[in-house]
């Protein structure tokens, strides 16, 4: 069994109020006085005062039983839960059923068997289905007594064995109106699990867990199921990416403004990344509901943005002549701040050295930034928001051009080129490392895409680039940082002119 807790402080502080020191100084005569004001003083004490909250277990991680096939079994093990909250907020214990690290998924499994032999979750009575179940029972507390309240839902009280929550389900409380104070040691409850075995269930060994999570202060909010590139069907679902999520396993999800697939993976940096380029194309409607931005959010409705029945609309993308890779109209990706969108087509055989073709799309900053870049005039500063899915993001990357570790800890980009062939302790490198393990046919695969400026396709075959969302040489140029790459060396203090069209690599916002 698992379980996890979260624990909140409060900090109280008190000032005493000022301390006037007034200095008199008499002489012969005491209608003579002086008052220095600069000897006023005022002391100041701060009073940190903690809120401790646990949750821990005896007996959890692992219970075990053999049952032979047609048996009920109420002992397969117990597990005991205290917990301690030092405050009169009172706390909600949240449990959630799951297997193969993917919370929800409730049943029993065996990885050799597979699904039509899990056992799913149930009342564990008899039956020709082999399923599980918990129970709650409360253990009396010590004095000064706060005891814990178990819980009901539509399917029954979780005092009596209860189907195993796919959800986040309250099972438990305690709501205090007396300070439980630092000498309480705590309320206890203990969970009980049983299975029934049917007659035809094939041997086997079937593995489940279940975690708790204690909230605190008890304000009727549920934990949030994180949903994983391994469990969702599109983009927008994703909220997590957990320690527990195998690394450079492809995922392929879909990007609900356009049903468009992509696939993504979790990385050795230990983010999850899109692994492909972004290719929304231009004239696609953008709202806080799919998009990276907030509902607040003042929409752009200048160069070239505009704004229907409430919804961000993409610029059409610019037309590509059909005798070469350049734009027709050259003046595209050449005005500063400009939004722009040029969508190739071509997201096969793509980026390889000496290739000089467009792959997937590019933008100017305007639109990697949804315009929230544009007013942007210091350095190494972040635009709020971005052309990608939302809870997805654009990669940071602080410019500075010596290296910082405070910096680099900092930048997604430096924190994936180190775990890809880059050595540390820099920010330029002469090193193929990384094309060699990112590149075209990896699980990165970073391509070498070029750029759009002044509607000419240039260095594709030869660099690649992709935009960040960090400003960058505003004293010089309106300049934003890029990651920059060939086959043979890696750059991460590299600058481009925001009106240039560059790709967008997009990483999850969560860990």
């Amino acid at each position: 069994m698992e379980y996890s807790a979260t624990h909140d402080s409060l900090r109280a502080s008190a000032i005493i109020g000022a301390l006037i020191a007034i200095v008199i100084v008499s002489g012969t005569e005491l209608i003579h006085s002086t008052v220095f004001a600069d000897t006023n003083t005022v002391d100041k004490i701060s009073v940190t005062i903690p809120i401790s909250c646990t949750m821990e277990g005896a007996g959890m991680n692992t219970h075990n039983a053999t049952i032979n096939n047609g048996q009920y079994n109420s002992a397969i093990g117990e597990t005991t839960l205290t917990t301690f909250c030092n405050d009169a907020s009172g706390f909600a214990i949240y449990a959630i059923g799951y297997t193969d690290n993917e919370e929800g998924k409730n049943v029993l499994a065996n990885a050799t068997l597979g699904s039509s032999s899990d056992i799913v979750t149930g009342t564990a009575i008899s039956g020709t289905i082999s399923n599980w179940a918990m129970k709650l029972t409360t253990i009396s507390s010590p004095s000064p007594s706060h005891p814990i309240t178990i819980e009901s839902d539509t399917e029954g009280s979780f005092s009596s064995f209860h189907t195993i929550p796919d959800d986040y389900t309250l099972v438990a409380k305690r709501t205090s109106a007396t300070d439980v104070g630092i000498d309480a040691e705590g309320s206890s409850f203990k969970t009980s699990y049983q299975t029934y075995i049917s007659s035809t269930q094939p041997a086997g060994t079937y593995i489940g867990r279940v975690k708790y999570v204690l909230i605190h202060p008890n304000d009727g909010a549920k934990p949030e199921k994180p949903v994983t590139i391994a469990t969702a069907e599109y983009l927008q679902d994703v909220n997590a990416c957990p320690a527990d999520l195998p690394e450079e396993i492809v995922y392929t999800l879909k990007d609900s403004r356009d049903e468009q697939e992509y696939k993504v993976a979790k990385l050795k940096d230990g983010r999850c990344w899109m692994v492909e380029n972004l290719n929304i194309a231009g004239g696609a409607a953008l709202s806080s509901e799919d998009t990276d931005f907030d509902s607040n959010y003042i929409l752009p409705t200048t160069g070239n943005w505009t704004v229907s029945d409430g919804k961000l609309i993409l610029p059409a993308s610019a037309i590509k002549n059909t005798d070469n890779n350049d734009l027709i109209d050259n003046t595209q990706f050449s005005v500063d701040n400009y939004a722009y969108v040029f969508n190739s087509g071509n997201r096969v055989d793509c980026g390889n050295s000496g290739q000089n073709v467009p792959c997937y799309s590019y933008y100017s900053w305007d639109v990697a930034t949804v315009g929230s870049g544009r007013s942007i005039s210091t350095d190494d500063v972040d635009a709020d928001h971005s052309v990608c899915p939302k809870n997805w993001r654009l990669p940071n990357n602080k410019t500075s051009d010596s290296f910082d570790a405070a910096i680099a800890a900092e930048s997604d980009f430096y924190n994936l080129a180190i775990n890809y062939g880059m050595s540390t302790g820099v920010w330029n490198e002469s090193s193929s490392g990384f094309f060699t393990q990112a590149g075209p046919n990896t699980n990165p695969s970073f391509l070498l895409n070029g750029l759009y400026g002044g509607g000419s396709l240039q260095f594709s075959g030869l660099y690649g680039t992709y935009w960040s969302s960090t400003s960058s040489g505003i004293s010089t140029n309106l300049l934003a940082g890029i990651f920059l790459f060939d086959a043979n060396n890696v750059s991460l203090s590299a600058a481009s002119n925001r009106r240039n069209g560059l790709p967008i690599r997009c990483v999850l916002k969560y860990n």
